[in-house]
């Protein structure tokens, strides 16, 4: 009789969580989670996975703000929005990956952490959304060239390094005792753009090295990041150092 009580109480308590819990609308697999979302002014309707867009966008500043979700109506989701979590978060989470031109988006909204309980039974999770800016605003990848005429001189436990000055932010050397650079000796080195030489020191005396050199420049991608564009391995030099 006791065992029997008690199955009911759990049962019931069962039941009052699933009133009183909200309900998620994350997809179902093999479903899809629709979004109508707002950037700048303008509203796009249909958003979901693998969508794009294609417009005159500032990337690095896309400010979302989330209509629907399923057809559902949010209150106050978006990049910029005065809702925020017992930590101080804002529910909607955004993760970009930026491209030539072009910036992937994925839109997390984590519904339980909204203090606006109109929201709380609409958590989504939309993947793949790409920006394109149109071809007048567009970020393009600067070329570099391959590095030409580098030659190793050796002195005493050293390399000293020469190479044909070329326009660029800097230049990158990597060396290694190992033919196939697979040993994680192998070192990167930054290297300013003015200079056309570097000296490796601090080698194992009496030692063959191999090295190889690549130039890079600087440039400003569409989310207003300074990232580097790489030009290809000059072909591999190798030197054994004095003693």
């Amino acid at each position: 009789m006791k065992k029997k009580l008690g199955s009911l109480f759990l049962a019931f308590c069962i039941c009052l969580m699933s009133l009183f819990s909200p309900v998620m609308t994350f997809a179902e697999e093999g479903e899809s989670t629709v979004l109508t979302i707002r950037i700048g002014g303008k509203t796009y309707e249909n958003v979901t996975n693998g969508s794009e867009i294609v417009g005159d966008f500032d990337l690095k500043d896309l400010d979302f703000q989330v209509i629907t979700v399923n057809g559902n109506k949010l209150e106050n989701v978006g990049s910029k929005s005065t809702a925020k979590d017992s930590q101080g978060r804002n529910p909607l989470e955004i993760a970009f990956v930026p491209g030539d031109g072009r910036v992937g988006v994925t839109l997390t909204y984590h519904a339980e952490d909204d203090p606006v309980a109109a929201n709380q039974a609409y958590g989504f999770s939309v993947a793949g959304i790409t920006f394109a800016n149109s071809e007048g605003n567009t970020v393009k990848k600067p070329t570099v060239g391959k590095v030409s005429s580098v030659k190793a001189t050796a002195q005493s436990k050293a390399l000293k390094l020469s190479w044909k000055k070329a326009s660029v932010s800097g230049y990158e050397i990597q060396y290694s005792t190992s033919k196939s650079f697979a040993k994680s000796k192998t070192k990167a080195v930054q290297v300013a753009g003015s200079k056309t030489g570097y000296t490796i020191k601090k080698l194992s005396g009496g030692k063959k090295y191999y090295v190889k050199v690549r130039a890079y420049k600087n440039y400003t991608d569409e989310l207003g990041q300074t990232v580097k564009a790489y030009g290809k391995w000059s072909s591999v030099v190798s030197k054994a150092t004095k003693k």
